[in-house]
């Protein structure tokens, strides 16, 4: 009975391998042809065959699928499935010029925080209407003219067969897979890594070997988030006493890498530096936005980020410090707060830490006017009297984030200017890069005399002497100096560099060392109330701390899922990888790193993980 099952089964196999089918040339030709292109544009020659023998691979299996797809209407959405791949190719092949990351990697960030987070990211990033047009067509009529495509190229077909059977499509298919194989085995075997570090631009994404990494093992999981429970409860038992609460200024402005904060891009920002303090290391705690305030607004390391975003319900720690002590919370923000729930995050629920809540991210598309309408309601606040101490002012600003912007009014000072960015003509080619950066400084620019504008006021209501100001980003921003434009994509220091200026009570004190978003709370806590500690409630310590640890920790984001991939660096020597396994067994694996021996990369690895691991 068995015996015949087997050899009944062995008679179907050999009965459909035994078929023949036409195969619609003309179309298929078209996949190659764009696939290629789409992968091993401007790659050396070896990745270019790779990339060609992988698209051959893919192709006989869409080949193989569809030919053995008999209803009609099931064939013609195989089919404008198939188109609508060969369309995802083409837009991976732009996001991988852009940002050298594949398209996997983008709809996380868009889906992996749910449909509301979709729309509030789309209003965050500010692409131009052209984008947004040519996403829909995408979407919507582009895999039904494929359907189409494929017919009129069948037609064509049908005057000049191209008869295969399947054995023959199976059998060439494997011959494929085993070149693949063989070529990962010399590259292996001749230390060749181009390909696997090239490997997201790959037609299948993967190659079949992956390269050894250097791994180093931990010896116990990281720590879990701090009990915010826990830590309300340990604050509720704090008395402070404070006779004088100067007022606290912090601005997070969108986007902003500090190289660019100089004498003629930047003159006020540039020249508060300098009279106040700064490092020339600071690094943001994340390459995007969402990350980043949470490290500032919660003091804590960003690998955190998920759980605090699923389990805190009160908002930010150091907010509620402030609080207890007897500040008012004062936001004026420019940027979106509901990117990723950050509102709660930060705020708490309907943000009920804030005593003054002003939000006009639903005032202008336009980044530059809702930048203006923020100062103008900052000064307008700061005429009262009321508001001379005792006052927590948090300012986001957003006009140097993607299309960068600034008012009609405004004169650029940096000519050519992109009138709007082109993208697609970016991930080709690089020669309309300079205009770019242009359009880039001017809104920095932009935000810089609106930064003057709020010191005038300041000054001019006598209240400047008696501030602390905090002026950060939340990121940096590239122009391909590393492979790639804008941010939230890899981990570098154009980036993540960001300008971390300090003005305090006592700007005495000289600061030079790495330092990034977790230590501006405590740092400000350090100024108001030098006598308390208050190191068990924070990740991040004051920069004035002499037992502060000489290493930052920055993270590339992941969506809506904790933040794996981290650059951990001090002013000599860096090191770049991914945490795996962190909740059992955890491992560092590192991808790369700089100014250390390899020898001793184990021991300043363990070393630093100390601090993270239970």
């Amino acid at each position: 009975m068995k015996n015949a099952f087997i050899s009944k089964i062995k008679e179907k196999t050999a009965l459909f391998f035994q078929k023949s089918f036409n195969i619609n040339y003309i179309f298929y030709s078209l996949f190659l042809i764009v696939i290629t292109f789409c992968t091993a544009f401007k790659t050396n020659a070896l990745f270019a065959l790779y990339s060609i023998l992988q698209a051959l691979a893919l192709l006989l299996s869409l080949i193989f699928i569809q030919s053995s797809i008999k209803p009609k209407i099931l064939k013609n959405i195989f089919i404008g499935f198939s188109f609508f791949l060969l369309l995802s190719y083409m837009a991976n092949f732009i996001i991988l010029s852009l940002i050298n990351q594949n398209l996997i990697f983008v709809l996380n960030l868009f889906l992996s925080g749910g449909f509301r987070n979709i729309l509030v990211t789309f209003r965050a990033i500010n692409l131009n209407f052209t984008m947004y047009l040519l996403i829909a067509l995408a979407l919507t009529l582009l895999p039904l003219l494929g359907v189409y495509l494929y017919h009129i190229t069948n037609k064509l077909c049908q005057k000049n067969t191209l008869k295969v059977k399947k054995k023959h499509l199976f059998t060439t298919f494997l011959y494929l897979v085993l070149a693949l194989i063989s070529i990962d085995v010399i590259c292996k075997y001749k230390n060749i890594d181009y390909i696997y570090k090239n490997q997201k631009r790959l037609p299948l994404a993967f190659n079949f070997l992956s390269h050894n990494k250097k791994q180093i093992f931990l010896s116990t999981p990281l720590k879990p988030i701090r009990d915010e429970k826990k830590l309300i409860e340990e604050l509720n038992k704090k008395e402070f006493h404070l006779e004088h609460k100067p007022n606290i200024f912090i601005f997070v402005t969108e986007a902003l890498r500090k190289d660019y904060i100089t004498d003629e891009i930047a003159p006020n920002i540039y020249s508060f530096a300098n009279e106040n303090t700064c490092s020339d290391s600071s690094y943001s705690a994340s390459n995007t936005t969402y990350i980043s305030w949470y490290s500032i607004f919660h003091s804590n390391h960003p690998i955190y980020w998920s759980k605090a975003s699923t389990s805190l319900e009160h908002g930010s720690l150091p907010l509620h410090i402030l609080k207890k002590i007897g500040y008012k919370i004062n936001v004026f923000s420019s940027a979106e707060l509901q990117f990723f729930n950050l509102d709660k995050l930060l705020f708490g629920k309907n943000e009920s830490l804030v005593d003054n809540f002003n939000d006009f991210s639903a005032l202008s598309p336009i980044a530059a006017i809702r930048d203006m309408t923020t100062i103008k309601m900052l000064k307008k606040t700061l005429k009262n009297k009321e508001n001379n101490n005792s006052n927590v002012f948090i300012i986001f600003l957003d006009s140097t984030h993607s299309e960068y912007s600034w008012l009609d009014g405004f004169k650029p000072k940096f000519e050519p200017y992109a009138k709007n960015i082109n993208y697609l003509a970016l991930s080709m080619s690089k020669s309309g890069l300079e205009p770019v950066k242009n359009r880039y400084k001017n809104a920095i620019n932009y935000i810089d005399s609106l930064f003057g504008k709020f010191i005038t006021s300041l000054k001019k209501n006598n209240l400047y002497k008696d501030s602390i100001i905090v002026f950060t980003a939340d990121h940096g921003e590239e122009f391909f100096e590393k492979g790639s434009i804008f941010h939230a994509c890899h981990l570098n220091d154009y980036q993540l560099r960001i300008p971390l200026i300090y003005k305090l009570i006592n700007n005495e004190k000289k600061f030079n060392e790495v330092t990034t978003h977790i230590d501006i709370f405590p740092t400000i806590f350090s100024e108001i109330m030098p006598d308390e500690n208050l190191d068990i409630f924070f990740d991040g310590r004051s920069i004035f701390d002499k037992n502060r640890k000489d290493y930052i920790l920055s993270a590339n984001q992941r969506g809506n899922f904790d933040p794996n991939e981290l650059l951990i660096t001090n002013n000599q020597m860096s090191f770049h990888g991914k945490i795996k396994n962190s909740t059992k067994h955890p491992r560092f694996d590192i991808e790369d790193f700089q100014n250390i021996d390899d020898t001793n990369i184990d021991d300043k690895i363990l070393e630093i993980f100390e601090d993270l691991t239970q």
